[in-house]
């Protein structure tokens, strides 16, 4: 971790297990993982930041979330702008999150995506669109109904990739559209991949 930023926002496929970085000795280590970090978890988040740490220096303040709410992103403000001065905090995020830009600036930014993750969305989604509308259906409903994360955010990813390298047409705003909305809060992802699904 960057010694002089008190909050680092760490972009990874493998929210769970990444490992962080530079953490110094002489620091207390609080490390969770909640998928998705809600407004309550935020309050618990900045009161623990304005603990003093008991034997060291240091608290690091790990938290590990695959999606985080908008009025929790509005109770983190005041923490990341004005922190105490013994607390570091690090999110580990996916690379498809999304965050408000007044909270996105408050971090120092790091990416963490491996080429051999990249590659892995590239394929995922290659092999959809190679696949008949049938078949697709059908992959949809395996990963939407056994709650495969894994391969939509690879989809998700796959075709953020794809809508960079395409001509821009009507297609490709509804597309932009789905790959901005899935995997956030309230969105079907089952009928997001179909309308996909379709209009590929």
């Amino acid at each position: 971790m960057n010694s002089v930023h008190h909050a680092e926002l760490v972009r990874s496929n493998a929210v769970k297990i990444h490992e962080v970085q530079s953490l110094t000795d002489d620091s207390e280590v609080f490390d969770i993982y909640i998928e998705r970090f809600g407004i309550d978890d935020a309050r618990e988040l900045v009161r623990k930041a304005y603990n003093r740490p008991s034997n060291s220096s240091f608290i690091y303040l790990i938290v590990r979330t695959e999606f985080i709410t908008h009025e929790a992103q509005n109770a983190l403000l005041k923490v990341l702008e004005e922190p105490p001065a013994s607390s570091r905090l690090i999110f580990v995020v996916p690379p498809d999150l999304t965050l408000l830009p007044t909270l996105e600036s408050r971090f120092s930014d790091t990416a963490s995506n491996n080429e051999i993750q990249t590659l892995e969305s590239k394929e995922t989604f290659e092999k959809f669109i190679r696949a008949s509308y049938a078949d697709r259906l059908s992959m949809i409903e395996v990963a939407t109904k056994g709650k495969d994360i894994e391969w939509q955010r690879c989809m998700k990813q796959g075709l953020a990739y794809h809508l960079m390298t395409c001509k821009k047409d009507k297609t490709l705003s509804d597309l932009e559209y789905s790959v901005r909305t899935l995997l956030t809060r309230g969105a079907s992802n089952k009928m997001l991949f179909e309308h996909i699904a379709l209009i590929l």
